[in-house]
């Protein structure tokens, strides 16, 4: 997340675009949907051929996806952030609250991205110990472990995301 700083405002263009790079790795047989389907957490296969696979492509990061497929948003942001010129003071303490706002957005996301991750992680150690009830017992730990990871991740979006309302609200 912090290689692309995502806006909050580009989240679900994001989210659209993660879908269709995994419709193109599941029509090249590269990654197989579970045999479970799911609205949310769809839990995904990886062939070998993926990971023997170089993912170099000369496709679109999603700064350039987003421009293609969504300019009104980038233009509509730029608008938001035209005003009239700003004296010294005023310039010197929105600019320490913007650097900060933009800190703790990455921060943020770097966290919510940490934390999809660990209960991905979580959700696959469960998938794997009811389809191999013989791994149980060496995979609870690692569960466990991953779900107290993500828990503290939960805490620190939590935490991050108040900081930035309190941040927006001064």
């Amino acid at each position: 997340m912090d290689l692309y700083e995502i806006q909050p405002a580009h989240k679900a263009p994001l989210r659209r675009f993660i879908y269709e790079r995994i419709k193109k790795l599941v029509k090249a047989r590269l990654i197989e949907k579970d045999s479970e389907r799911r609205k949310r957490g769809q839990l995904y296969h990886v062939s070998t051929e993926l990971m023997e696979t170089d993912l170099g492509t000369g496709e679109d990061g999603f700064a350039e996806w987003l421009q293609r497929t969504h300019p009104q948003m980038l233009n509509e942001q730029a608008i938001n952030h035209v005003s009239s010129p700003p004296t010294e003071e005023s310039k010197s303490g929105k600019r320490a609250a913007s650097d900060s706002h933009t800190v703790l957005e990455k921060k943020l996301n770097e966290a919510q991205s940490r934390f999809l991750e660990s209960l991905g992680e979580v959700e696959t150690f469960q998938q794997l110990m009811n389809d191999h009830p013989e791994l149980k017992n060496t995979l609870s730990c690692d569960c466990r472990k991953a779900h107290e990871r993500s828990s503290r991740l939960l805490g620190c979006v939590s935490a991050l995301e108040k900081a930035l309302d309190h941040l927006s609200a001064s």
